[in-house]
């Protein structure tokens, strides 16, 4: 296609096709299931005993943005919506919808290309006496061994839009 050839385009591009998932009859659960590593939808929320529904709404991926040490955000207003997009380098794509909230992964500096971030999934977890979590899963891609690479300085990201929750959100690197 053309105009969708960088890798922008392509992240946006799939994030739509995640989003019209949930649409298409048959398919809602799928899109929820691969993302939140659950067996279907549910109620919103993380009470009950149905996990909540956890389909990604958009995600970006990018190697350039601003971030000089890794760090992990969680944007659940329009403040927090903006300094993530500030971390990031470039403007908020509108403004974050009051039913969603955005989960942003920074590796931080790189000194080469070929480094990535991915999400994996997301996934609720509940103990007796204690507040609900939503844990994040993430890796980090790195530039395979004898790959040529620039040497540049990098700062991967993504940012992935999923239901809103009011859980205490924990990031956990996957190997």
């Amino acid at each position: 296609m053309p105009g969708w050839s960088n890798r922008a385009g392509r992240v946006a591009l799939g994030g739509l096709f995640l989003a019209a998932l949930a649409f298409v009859p048959g398919c809602g659960g799928g899109a929820s299931a691969w993302l939140a590593g659950e067996a279907g939808g549910g109620m919103a929320g993380m009470s009950g005993d149905v996990p909540p529904p956890l389909a990604a709404r958009a995600m970006w991926r990018a190697d350039n943005g601003r971030a000089q040490s890794q760090s992990f955000l969680v944007a659940r207003n329009d403040a927090e919506w903006l300094a993530l997009w500030d971390l990031a380098g470039r403007s908020a794509p509108g403004g974050l919808p009051g039913d969603q909230m955005a989960l942003g992964v920074f590796l931080g500096t790189r000194t080469t290309t070929g480094y990535s971030v991915d999400i994996i999934r997301l996934r609720p977890e509940r103990r007796t006496g204690q507040r609900d979590r939503l844990v994040v899963e993430y890796r980090e891609i790195s530039p395979p061994d004898g790959m040529m690479t620039a040497q540049i300085l990098t700062s991967p990201y993504a940012i992935i839009l999923v239901d809103r929750s009011e859980a205490i959100v924990r990031y956990n690197r996957m190997p």
